[in-house]
């Protein structure tokens, strides 16, 4: 029987690792998460300074709904009813899973995959199947292989992470569109994860933003997070996109004032800079095109991606990270994905990826 315990394996710091090896976190770079390595907007921490901490936050977030509407959101016709907020994707993940999921029910996903998708849906009851994507063929998918896969095992809800993390693939309009009319047929529940949207190189207009409506008696629910693109993951901020009637049930099971003043805040203020996020995303995708040239210039595997991370393939993913991180870089072990031969690494500025390179290919050599 699979655990269903929550122990998902996450990038960034493991602080009690780095106590145990007498490291300090200011000395390591991390290419372990796929955050934004320019940091938040300068409003942002103007607008942490005003924050009133004697104060309950908004239960409703309202302020910040708006703000996503205005933004994120401002192509649609969404109502702020369509919007609920959460304390990172992670906790609407864990709710979703709840509110649509009874004991027994059948989950899919498409791995590898983030596993917070797994365990959310084992810990609401539900039995898991998944379809591996192969790794000889760089992780890409057979699109109607995987639509006649639903139909046969007809689950209850299906996770679909767009771009994909680990491998940074991305599946089109014309294949998502596949993938829900399958889920429609099926009376499947539909739920899209775009935490790294604003992350596609090159950018598209194309969202499953566009389907949240649209499938009738089945469900589609769109996530994002605030925390990667506006560089905001020490304060835990995402938000979900669905129908008034889906939105109101996800409310029921969230707790009062999850969303802390200071994600408000900060939700607010990064979203009112669009400049901010416009040209650092633009200076990223230059950024990302240099590393991953000097990556395979040196001889190294890397999965093709249209993010700002990559899979590199290596001998012992577990081996090659221990390495790394004596020399204070800490990179993505994927073995949790059920990839033991791969790292994953986040696109960083020139001053450190240039030592890293040479790093990595010192170790793999």
């Amino acid at each position: 029987m699979e655990s269903i315990g929550n122990d998902v394996v996450h990038g960034a710091f493991d602080y009690e690792e780095l106590e145990r090896l007498g490291m300090r976190p200011d000395t390591i770079v991390d290419f372990s998460v796929n955050s934004n390595p320019y940091g938040p907007s300068p409003l942002v921490r103007q607008a942490l300074a005003q924050v009133p901490i004697e104060c309950y936050p908004d239960r409703i977030s309202l302020e910040l709904r708006r703000a996503i509407l205005a933004r994120d959101l401002r192509s649609t016709q969404f109502s702020l009813d369509s919007i609920i907020c959460g304390n990172g994707t992670a906790e609407l993940i864990n709710v979703i899973a709840r509110v649509l999921v009874r004991s027994g029910d059948k989950v899919a996903l498409l791995e590898p995959t983030f596993g917070e998708y797994r365990a959310a849906s084992l810990l609401a009851g539900a039995t898991v199947v998944a379809y591996r994507a192969p790794a000889e063929e760089q992780f890409a998918l057979d699109i109607a292989v995987v639509c006649a896969w639903l139909e046969h095992e007809r689950p209850t809800l299906f996770w679909l992470c767009n771009p994909n993390n680990p491998t940074g693939q991305w599946l089109d309009r014309q294949a998502l569109l596949s993938l829900y009319a399958a889920c429609r047929r099926n009376g499947t529940a539909l739920v899209i994860d775009e935490a790294y949207w604003h992350f596609l190189v090159l950018q598209e207009s194309f969202s499953a933003i566009e389907l949240v409506g649209a499938m009738e008696g089945s469900p589609v629910i769109v996530l994002r997070s605030l925390t990667k693109d506006y560089a905001l993951a020490g304060l835990r901020l995402g938000y979900a996109a669905a129908t008034p009637e889906i939105i109101a049930r996800i409310r029921t099971f969230l707790p009062a004032w999850n969303v802390s003043a200071f994600a408000q805040a900060a939700g607010v203020a990064a979203l009112s800079d669009h400049r901010y996020l416009n040209v650092t995303l633009s200076n990223l995708a230059l950024e990302r095109q240099a590393f991953f040239q000097a990556l395979v210039a040196r001889g190294l595997r890397c999965i093709p991606s249209r993010t700002h991370f990559c899979l590199i393939a290596v001998d012992d993913a577990s081996r090659v990270r221990r390495a790394l991180l004596q020399k204070h870089f800490l990179v993505r072990d994927c073995t949790s994905f059920g990839l033991p031969h791969y790292i994953r690494v986040s696109t960083q500025l020139r001053s450190r990826w240039e030592p890293f390179v040479e790093a990595l290919r010192e170790i793999i050599a």
